[in-house]
């Protein structure tokens, strides 16, 4: 099996055991990743939650997920193992995402033009039961989309 695949596998692995765990400690596993740094593997665990992730939430994550991966599940194809938040950077793909970030400001961009415009920007802004997201703009005008016609979503800090 090639190391591409056996990664995919581990990484599911990781995910389906570790997520409940996560949750019951109040976080969400956004997912886990491998990289390559200056030479070094890296198998890195995304979480999150509402109000945004403390280090004392990447600590507690680390000493229950470190002992999992490596002892219990046998995993031991990295060399360095980190928990970190998803930054700002990190899209927002699912209505849960959208809710955990509800009020923050993001840049929401469409498949298809409405009114001619394909990019909005303001406080993330959410109607779950219609399925929609949008956002509040400075002069308090609320547009709202299928999640379904959003290409990306992406938060921004805004001064």
């Amino acid at each position: 099996m090639c190391a591409k695949t056996t990664r995919k596998m581990n990484r599911d692995r990781i995910k389906e055991r570790l997520a409940p765990i996560a949750e019951s400690m109040g976080v969400v596993l956004l997912d886990a990743l491998y990289t390559n740094e200056r030479g070094r593997s890296i198998l890195r665990l995304v979480i999150d939650k509402k109000g945004g992730i403390t280090t004392d939430d990447c600590e507690k994550i680390s000493e229950v997920a470190d002992p999992l991966i490596s002892d219990t599940l046998g995993i031991i194809d990295f060399d360095v193992f980190e928990v970190s938040s998803p930054g700002l950077d990190w899209p927002l793909k699912t209505m849960a995402d959208c809710l955990r970030h509800e009020g923050e400001y993001a840049h929401v961009r469409l498949y298809q033009a409405v009114d001619q415009k394909k990019r909005f920007s303001g406080a993330l802004t959410i109607d779950e039961e219609a399925g929609k997201v949008g956002v509040r703009d400075a002069d308090g005008n609320t547009v709202l989309f299928p999640l379904k016609d959003i290409a990306h979503i992406r938060r921004d800090v805004h001064f």
